[in-house]
């Protein structure tokens, strides 16, 4: 079944996000990036093939140890008993979070595997446990998929849960043949700006600035955002960032949904800025997202799990936190927890 329940355009809907061919980026270069370099029709910085190739042959050969891991508290199946009067957050690790209220089981961007790369004996390798297995998880009652890259969308986990409980998947455009090749049978496939109500609760699919592929050729053949997921009892709207840039998506989004409960946002995998500003945001700009947003909490996530950039392991924690002591911000709406922690809100 894909895209049975009806479809809601909401009031920003359009469709300048894409070229007629791929999908792009409609913000234009971050302030900090060469203007010279900004291609308006893909919405992207060009930067110079060496100049990537050179930093990803420096980074694959870099093999000291910085900084440390995100901690990691072991959870039972005690631990993971829905509550029925109040919503909770576990952060399982990356942007995998285990979203729970009215008995319902939300989960986004599961990924449990050793590597997030297409194949098993090289890429980015998981630098901390897990605080369970993805079969000690509760029934999932949804999915929610920020876009198609490794350390979102991963093979091994996605098939898993199309195998145990087959549950809905809620994925932005054309992820839909990738959700249903793992075995999916309910996906609903959706716009920026677009949502969609099951009854107990509501997925809205939101801009993100960020990009998608899984091969060489495929680069933002298939469309990156934002999720708000809103249960209806008890009535919470979480905000999960996906992977993005700082960019005015955040204002927007808050323009149209003034009461948010919980955001969860990046932190991690944001040097060198060079090349990680257009897509990454920094520790600072994630609290200033999080300004932007007016949210009541922060839950910090995509840190800590897997060694995707430059930055010591545990520098996110440490900047954001700063970032926000900084800007005078009340720090206990703001959780940078070990995996397997929880967060109510």
């Amino acid at each position: 079944m894909l895209n049975t329940l009806e479809i809601k355009n909401l009031r920003r809907y359009t469709t300048e996000h894409h070229n007629g061919r791929r999908f792009r980026n409609i913000w234009g270069a971050h302030p900090d990036s060469e203007a010279d370099k900004f291609d308006p029709q893909s919405g992207d910085i060009r930067h110079r093939a060496l100049d990537v190739a050179g930093w990803l042959l420096r980074k694959g050969l870099a093999a000291s140890r910085r900084g440390e891991p995100a901690s990691v508290k072991k959870l039972s199946a005690a631990d993971l008993v829905p509550p029925q009067t109040e919503a909770r957050a576990i952060w399982l690790g990356h942007a995998c979070v285990l979203l729970q209220a009215g008995g319902l089981n939300i989960i986004t961007d599961p990924v449990f595997g050793d590597r997030v790369s297409p194949v098993k004996f090289a890429g980015p390798k998981r630098l901390c446990a897990r605080a369970l297995e993805v079969a000690e998880l509760p029934h999932v009652d949804a999915i929610v998929l920020s876009h198609n890259h490794y350390d979102h969308a991963e093979s091994d986990t996605l098939k898993f849960f199309a195998a145990r409980e087959n549950p809905p998947v809620f994925v932005p455009l054309r992820v839909a043949p990738l959700m249903k090749n793992f075995g999916f049978a309910e996906v609903h496939e959706l716009d920026w700006w677009q949502e969609i109500d099951l009854g107990k609760f509501k997925i809205a699919c939101l801009p993100a600035k960020h990009f998608s592929g899984r091969s060489a050729t495929d680069r933002n053949e298939t469309l990156w955002a934002s999720f708000m997921i809103s249960f209806h009892e008890p009535q919470r709207h979480v905000y999960f960032a996906g992977d993005t840039a700082y960019s005015p998506h955040f204002t927007e989004i808050a323009q149209e949904y003034p009461d948010i409960h919980l955001t969860l946002m990046p932190i991690g995998a944001y040097l060198p800025r060079w090349f990680m500003r257009e897509v990454h945001v920094s520790p600072d700009e994630a609290i200033r997202a999080y300004e932007d947003l007016s949210a009541r909490k922060m839950l910090g996530i995509h840190w800590g799990t897997y060694d995707l950039a430059d930055e010591d392991w545990d520098q996110p924690r440490r900047e954001a936190m700063a970032a926000a002591k900084a800007r005078g911000l009340d720090l206990q709406g703001i959780k940078i927890t070990g995996v397997g922690e929880d967060f109510v809100f």
